[in-house]
């Protein structure tokens, strides 16, 4: 493969790759891409793997930039999975075949897709509590985000259980969704170094909703004004993430739950500190902090 520009042919260290070649990230910005090699969306930089420079000139020729590339390769992620699912159900109702009819009618679709995603969790680079509570979650839909879970050990505490887990979309990137006993994290492990990680804890959640489409859902997490949106869930999982969540909070305000609480007395200063960094990340509102900091010193 040529290691220089395509375009100008110079080298740089900063290139978007094609399947035969380069393009330096000040092509990039010339070009109707419109952002640099470092900027780019994941999605894009995959997409634009798949392109020879010919197809590459003549994707920029009809108005392609990053944002269309990055659409594509949702479109082309989507509808690998969903080849990927109806491919496990077909190999799930053969292995059920010689069972009794009514035991295949029981037999549920996301219990076929998780027997069949076991074996592949088990192969998995991370922890082996993780990869229990993933199986014992039912867990099927883990596409890209194997850097994902491999961090997974690093972020859960002592305390916290696996309670289901998916790949979803967010801002544009696949990220790895995870609901615990005590927070929905989200983690995106960046392609150089370094890994984005956000979350929710499940006491400031208001709502949990979920929309279904042909091949994918998305789920829509509410925290006071905040909504987040997690979309291209597969189809099968994304009512499941939904329910699982809204479960895990009704659970956290159960009576054994919330008498717990009560006996146990929280250090203050650490209290404020873990919703100011809630405030920063832009997961709870201003009056939101306040309000808690108020509670919290009893004011």
């Amino acid at each position: 493969m040529n290691k220089k520009c395509l375009m100008c042919g110079k080298s740089s260290l900063t290139k978007l790759k094609l399947k035969d070649g380069v393009v330096c990230s000040k092509c990039l910005k010339k070009s109707n891409w419109g952002k640099g090699w470092a900027t780019t969306p994941n999605a894009a930089l995959f997409w634009a793997k798949t392109l020879t420079f010919n197809e590459f000139q003549e994707f920029l020729a009809n108005g392609g930039n990053y944002k269309t590339a990055t659409q594509n390769w949702i479109k082309k992620r989507t509808a690998k999975t969903q080849a990927k699912s109806d491919k496990i159900v077909e190999n799930s109702k053969e292995k059920l075949s010689n069972i009794d009819n009514k035991q295949v009618n029981t037999h549920s679709l996301d219990d076929a897709m998780a027997q069949n995603e076991t074996e592949k969790i088990q192969k998995m680079d991370t922890s082996e509590k993780v990869k229990q509570e993933l199986i014992a979650a039912k867990v099927f839909d883990l596409t890209f985000v194997k850097k994902e879970i491999k961090a997974l050990p690093e972020v859960l505490d002592n305390t916290e259980t696996i309670k289901y887990a998916c790949s979803g979309v967010l801002d544009g990137h696949t990220w790895l969704v995870v609901c615990t006993n005590k927070r929905v994290i989200f983690l995106n492990k960046n392609m150089i170094v370094g890994m984005d990680q956000k979350e929710i804890p499940l006491a400031v959640i208001n709502a949990v909703s979920y929309s279904k489409q042909f091949v994918s859902g998305t789920v829509s997490i509410t925290n006071g004004a905040n909504v987040t949106g997690i979309e291209k869930i597969n189809a099968v999982a994304a009512p499941i993430m939904a329910k699982t969540i809204r479960e895990q909070m009704a659970a956290i305000k159960s009576p054994t739950q919330s008498q717990t609480v009560v006996q146990s007395t929280p250090d203050v200063p650490d209290e404020i500190r873990k919703y100011k960094q809630l405030l920063d990340d832009d997961i709870i509102t201003q009056e939101e902090f306040d309000a808690k900091k108020k509670e919290l010193l009893n004011l």
